[in-house]
């Protein structure tokens, strides 16, 4: 999960402490209330308790037998060069249009994966779906539950990759008593020859290092058995070999001057799902505090292409559309997308009220959408166009 949507729901749950009934609230209401709130951000709430996983990507050899696997190939087991590691000096700010690394190996039972880039962290994810309620069906959606995952966070030079562990042990609300050993944790055999350092509080374990001088990758595991162990693979399994970050829509004009600052493809059960670009005003490049001002993309699968789910009578050049706003902010989609994909919708998503005034409000943020358009190949990760 990224740091902003874990204090999102951290705000969530602070506005409707106070208005809880005795014995909680049910999940579907609380689940109702956060996806109009956090938009397209994916969690479940069981009680009052709230549950946040963000989601990664991009693998191969999955981890068996909860978790040992059989061992990945290698270069060297081909005779083609060995990639280079990571890298020995800590950038200050990544390339956002860059993917430094991938998973080599994934964890049993994934099935949703997330790839995100940003200026300040590298996040790779595998997480196993679930159902949002018991005896449901595990689907692709605007909300979904997790029951398992395994998250890579590498970040830029002094980045705090630790900020989400930090934050839960500091919020009651997450409840439980404090870790035996704070972060980083107890110092732990070496991981590729650095000093490595491992953690657990309640169903979280984090396994880090200093892959450089004051640049750390994290390895969090949730809800699986022998969280060291599947870490230690996890990591000895990751693949540095820089790659372009691709996505399966056109170029389109980013009204207010923005800057490119992120990006993130999610897959679900070996399909992309949606693939989105991260967007911030001047006055915010680098900020650690506004992750994006607006974001725009398409998803495939999560809704109807055809519209058919969006009833508020809402059209963009006859295209079905739907106008979710909050707060000053909101989400925009326009379905009947161009270009022959029938589940795939386009979507605005300004996250702050200097991100909505960018697109120009609702008409600005709804032809912005009606704008983007696949690119040839779209069901083809191998055509797609750089970020």
């Amino acid at each position: 999960m990224n740091d902003n949507e874990e204090r999102a729901v951290r705000t969530l749950l602070s506005r409707v402490a106070d208005e809880l009934p005795a014995g909680g609230v049910p999940a579907a209401e609380l689940v109702s209330g956060g996806e109009r709130m956090l938009r397209r951000r994916r969690f479940a709430v069981a009680g009052a308790a709230a549950v946040l996983t963000v989601v990664a990507v991009l693998g191969g050899t999955v981890l068996a037998g909860g978790p040992r696997a059989a061992r990945t190939p290698t270069p060297a087991d081909s005779g083609s060069p060995t990639p280079a590691g990571p890298p020995t000096v800590a950038p200050e700010r990544f390339d956002p249009t860059r993917q430094p690394f991938r998973l080599g190996s994934l964890p049993p039972n994934v099935g949703h994966q997330t790839y995100e880039t940003d200026v300040r962290m590298v996040t790779v994810n595998a997480s196993v779906p679930d159902a949002i309620s018991p005896g449901g069906p595990v689907e692709a959606g605007p909300i979904m539950a997790f029951s398992a995952s395994v998250t890579v966070r590498m970040g830029a030079r002094g980045v705090d990759v630790f900020y989400n562990e930090r934050e839960r042990v500091e919020d009651r609300r997450m409840g439980g008593p404090p870790p035996e050993v704070p972060l980083p944790g107890a110092p732990v055999a070496p991981v590729n020859g650095k000093p490595a350092f491992f953690y657990t509080h309640q169903h979280a374990a984090v396994l880090s290092w200093q892959y450089a001088p004051d640049g750390w990758i994290a390895i969090s595991v949730r809800e699986y058995d022998r969280p060291e162990e599947l870490a230690r693979q996890i990591a000895e399994g990751l693949v540095w070999e820089e790659r372009a970050v691709t996505v399966p829509f056109a170029s389109v004009a980013a009204p207010g001057g923005v800057v490119l600052e992120g990006t993130e493809i999610r897959t679900f059960r070996g399909g992309w799902l949606d693939a989105s670009l991260r967007y911030v005003l001047p006055e915010n490049v680098g900020s650690a505090e506004v992750r994006a001002d607006y974001m725009l993309g398409v998803s495939n699968g999560i809704f109807a292409g055809d519209g058919s789910q969006f009833t508020s009578g809402l059209t963009v050049a006859g295209r079905r559309a739907m106008a979710d706003e909050f707060s000053g902010t909101g989400v925009y989609r326009v379905a009947q997308l161009p270009g022959g994909c029938t589940g795939c919708v386009a979507e605005v998503n300004p996250e702050t009220v200097a991100g909505q005034a960018a697109v120009g409000g609702r008409a600005g943020a709804l032809d912005l959408a009606a704008s983007i358009r696949l690119v040839d190949g779209w069901d083809d990760p191998a055509s797609w166009r750089p970020a």
